[in-house]
Protein backbone atom coordinates (compact mmCIF):
# COMPACT_ATOMS: atom_id res chain seq x y z
CA UNK A 1 0.00 0.00 0.00
CA UNK A 2 1.43 3.36 -1.04
CA UNK A 3 2.25 5.43 2.04
CA UNK A 4 0.39 8.48 0.79
CA UNK A 5 -2.78 6.38 0.63
CA UNK A 6 -2.86 6.78 4.42
CA UNK A 7 -3.98 10.38 3.91
CA UNK A 8 -7.41 9.09 2.83
CA UNK A 9 -8.31 7.21 6.06
CA UNK A 10 -6.50 9.95 8.05
CA UNK A 11 -8.66 12.74 6.59
CA UNK A 12 -11.77 10.58 6.88
CA UNK A 13 -11.01 9.83 10.54
CA UNK A 14 -10.58 13.52 11.34
CA UNK A 15 -13.85 14.40 9.62
CA UNK A 16 -15.80 11.67 11.43
CA UNK A 17 -14.21 12.57 14.77
CA UNK A 18 -15.00 16.27 14.50
CA UNK A 19 -18.40 16.17 12.84
CA UNK A 20 -21.55 15.05 14.55
CA UNK A 21 -23.12 15.71 17.93
CA UNK A 22 -21.19 15.75 21.16
CA UNK A 23 -22.80 15.04 24.48
CA UNK A 24 -19.80 15.32 26.81
CA UNK A 25 -19.22 12.90 29.64
CA UNK A 26 -18.80 14.03 33.22
CA UNK A 27 -15.71 16.02 34.19
CA UNK A 28 -14.05 12.93 35.71
CA UNK A 29 -14.57 10.67 32.71
CA UNK A 30 -10.84 10.28 32.00
CA UNK A 31 -10.26 8.91 35.48
CA UNK A 32 -13.17 6.51 34.98
CA UNK A 33 -11.70 5.30 31.67
CA UNK A 34 -8.20 4.89 33.12
CA UNK A 35 -9.52 2.90 36.10
CA UNK A 36 -11.93 0.86 33.95
CA UNK A 37 -14.94 1.99 35.94
CA UNK A 38 -17.79 -0.16 34.60
CA UNK A 39 -20.19 1.46 37.06
CA UNK A 40 -19.88 4.66 35.05
CA UNK A 41 -19.36 3.47 31.46
CA UNK A 42 -19.88 0.31 29.44
CA UNK A 43 -17.07 -2.14 28.82
CA UNK A 44 -16.46 -1.87 25.06
CA UNK A 45 -15.58 1.81 25.24
CA UNK A 46 -13.41 1.24 28.32
CA UNK A 47 -11.55 -1.64 26.66
CA UNK A 48 -11.06 0.36 23.49
CA UNK A 49 -9.45 3.13 25.53
CA UNK A 50 -6.90 0.63 26.88
CA UNK A 51 -6.36 -1.03 23.49
CA UNK A 52 -5.38 2.35 22.07
CA UNK A 53 -2.46 2.20 24.48
CA UNK A 54 -1.56 -1.32 23.37
CA UNK A 55 -1.66 -0.58 19.63
CA UNK A 56 1.06 2.13 19.48
CA UNK A 57 3.29 -0.01 21.70
CA UNK A 58 2.87 -2.93 19.30
CA UNK A 59 3.72 -0.66 16.34
CA UNK A 60 6.84 0.73 18.03
CA UNK A 61 9.24 -2.09 16.96
CA UNK A 62 8.19 -1.63 13.33
CA UNK A 63 8.75 2.12 13.54
CA UNK A 64 12.10 1.40 15.17
CA UNK A 65 13.10 -0.53 12.04
CA UNK A 66 12.43 2.65 10.04
CA UNK A 67 15.06 4.72 11.90
CA UNK A 68 17.56 4.53 9.04
CA UNK A 69 14.88 4.39 6.35
CA UNK A 70 12.72 7.47 6.86
CA UNK A 71 13.34 11.10 7.73
CA UNK A 72 12.54 12.77 10.09
CA UNK A 73 13.24 10.21 12.81
CA UNK A 74 10.19 7.91 13.14
CA UNK A 75 10.68 7.57 16.90
CA UNK A 76 9.19 11.05 17.33
CA UNK A 77 5.73 10.10 15.96
CA UNK A 78 6.13 6.68 17.61
CA UNK A 79 6.37 8.37 21.01
CA UNK A 80 3.61 10.91 20.42
CA UNK A 81 1.42 8.12 19.05
CA UNK A 82 0.77 7.02 22.63
CA UNK A 83 -1.14 10.29 23.11
CA UNK A 84 -2.69 11.05 19.72
CA UNK A 85 -2.52 7.60 18.12
CA UNK A 86 -2.77 7.25 14.37
CA UNK A 87 -3.61 10.91 13.90
CA UNK A 88 0.13 11.72 14.05
CA UNK A 89 1.63 8.48 12.74
CA UNK A 90 -0.41 8.40 9.51
CA UNK A 91 0.60 11.86 8.18
CA UNK A 92 4.18 11.19 9.24
CA UNK A 93 4.32 8.00 7.14
CA UNK A 94 2.62 9.75 4.24
CA UNK A 95 5.08 12.65 4.08
CA UNK A 96 8.30 11.14 5.50
CA UNK A 97 11.24 11.09 3.08
CA UNK A 98 12.70 7.74 2.12
CA UNK A 99 16.45 7.63 2.60
CA UNK A 100 18.27 7.22 -0.74
CA UNK A 101 20.88 5.01 0.97
CA UNK A 102 18.99 3.04 3.61
CA UNK A 103 21.06 0.95 5.98
CA UNK A 104 19.76 -1.95 8.06
CA UNK A 105 19.20 -1.56 11.77
CA UNK A 106 19.07 -4.54 14.09
CA UNK A 107 15.40 -5.28 14.87
CA UNK A 108 14.21 -5.10 18.44
CA UNK A 109 13.47 -8.45 20.12
CA UNK A 110 9.70 -8.63 20.13
CA UNK A 111 8.67 -12.15 21.17
CA UNK A 112 8.07 -11.38 24.86
CA UNK A 113 6.44 -8.06 24.03
CA UNK A 114 4.11 -9.75 21.55
CA UNK A 115 3.09 -12.44 24.05
CA UNK A 116 2.44 -9.91 26.84
CA UNK A 117 0.44 -7.57 24.60
CA UNK A 118 -1.54 -10.49 23.19
CA UNK A 119 -2.51 -11.61 26.69
CA UNK A 120 -3.48 -8.06 27.64
CA UNK A 121 -5.53 -7.67 24.46
CA UNK A 122 -7.34 -10.97 24.97
CA UNK A 123 -8.09 -9.93 28.55
CA UNK A 124 -9.50 -6.60 27.37
CA UNK A 125 -11.72 -8.32 24.80
CA UNK A 126 -13.00 -10.73 27.44
CA UNK A 127 -13.66 -7.82 29.81
CA UNK A 128 -15.51 -5.97 27.08
CA UNK A 129 -17.69 -8.95 26.21
CA UNK A 130 -18.65 -9.50 29.85
CA UNK A 131 -19.16 -5.89 30.92
CA UNK A 132 -20.06 -4.17 27.67
CA UNK A 133 -23.23 -3.41 25.78
CA UNK A 134 -22.92 -3.08 22.00
CA UNK A 135 -26.01 -0.89 21.63
CA UNK A 136 -24.81 1.46 24.36
CA UNK A 137 -21.33 1.60 22.85
CA UNK A 138 -22.72 2.66 19.47
CA UNK A 139 -24.85 5.28 21.15
CA UNK A 140 -21.60 6.65 22.58
CA UNK A 141 -20.06 6.65 19.11
CA UNK A 142 -23.00 8.57 17.70
CA UNK A 143 -23.37 11.08 20.52
CA UNK A 144 -19.94 11.51 22.15
CA UNK A 145 -16.89 12.90 20.38
CA UNK A 146 -14.37 11.19 22.67
CA UNK A 147 -15.59 7.65 21.97
CA UNK A 148 -16.14 8.47 18.30
CA UNK A 149 -12.52 9.67 18.05
CA UNK A 150 -11.24 6.53 19.76
CA UNK A 151 -13.19 4.36 17.34
CA UNK A 152 -11.88 5.99 14.17
CA UNK A 153 -8.38 6.07 15.66
CA UNK A 154 -8.46 2.28 16.01
CA UNK A 155 -9.46 1.95 12.35
CA UNK A 156 -6.70 4.39 11.35
CA UNK A 157 -4.12 2.39 13.30
CA UNK A 158 -5.27 -0.71 11.42
CA UNK A 159 -4.39 1.00 8.11
CA UNK A 160 -1.02 2.03 9.55
CA UNK A 161 -0.44 -1.58 10.57
CA UNK A 162 -0.90 -2.70 6.96
CA UNK A 163 1.68 -0.20 5.73
CA UNK A 164 4.31 -0.95 8.36
CA UNK A 165 3.91 -4.72 8.28
CA UNK A 166 4.20 -4.83 4.49
CA UNK A 167 7.38 -2.75 4.72
CA UNK A 168 8.69 -5.04 7.44
CA UNK A 169 7.90 -8.09 5.31
CA UNK A 170 10.22 -6.79 2.59
CA UNK A 171 13.07 -6.63 5.10
CA UNK A 172 12.56 -10.31 5.84
CA UNK A 173 11.86 -11.06 2.18
CA UNK A 174 8.66 -12.91 2.95
CA UNK A 175 4.91 -12.57 2.64
CA UNK A 176 2.90 -11.95 5.79
CA UNK A 177 -0.54 -12.34 4.22
CA UNK A 178 -3.10 -12.28 5.76
CA UNK A 179 -1.57 -11.00 9.04
CA UNK A 180 -1.33 -7.30 8.04
CA UNK A 181 -5.07 -7.25 7.39
CA UNK A 182 -6.08 -8.62 10.80
CA UNK A 183 -6.27 -5.53 13.03
CA UNK A 184 -3.96 -5.71 16.07
CA UNK A 185 -4.03 -9.51 16.43
CA UNK A 186 -2.16 -10.01 13.15
CA UNK A 187 0.45 -7.51 14.30
CA UNK A 188 0.84 -9.17 17.70
CA UNK A 189 1.26 -12.59 16.11
CA UNK A 190 3.95 -11.18 13.82
CA UNK A 191 5.79 -9.73 16.83
CA UNK A 192 5.78 -13.20 18.41
CA UNK A 193 7.17 -15.07 15.39
CA UNK A 194 9.32 -12.27 13.95
CA UNK A 195 12.45 -13.29 15.83
CA UNK A 196 12.48 -16.68 14.11
CA UNK A 197 12.86 -15.14 10.65
CA UNK A 198 16.29 -14.39 9.15
CA UNK A 199 16.83 -10.65 8.99
CA UNK A 200 18.26 -9.70 5.61
CA UNK A 201 18.73 -6.06 4.78
CA UNK A 202 17.01 -2.71 4.58
CA UNK A 203 14.56 -2.06 1.73
CA UNK A 204 16.54 -1.39 -1.47
CA UNK A 205 15.28 2.02 -2.55
CA UNK A 206 12.61 4.65 -2.21
CA UNK A 207 10.79 3.74 -5.40
CA UNK A 208 9.76 0.28 -4.23
CA UNK A 209 8.67 1.47 -0.80
CA UNK A 210 6.36 4.36 -1.35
Amino acid sequence: MTRKFLLIPWATAIAIALLGPNEPFSSRFLLDFITYNTDAYEGYSLSLFSILGVYPLALFPLLWSEVNQLRPNPLIPAATGFIVGGFIIAPYLAFARQSPYPTPIKPLPTRLLGVLLLLVTIGLFIAASTTGNVAEYWSYVEQNQFVRTMTVDFVLLAFIQITLMNRDARRYKMSLWPLPYIPLFGLLFWLIIRHKQPFNEAPPNRHKLK
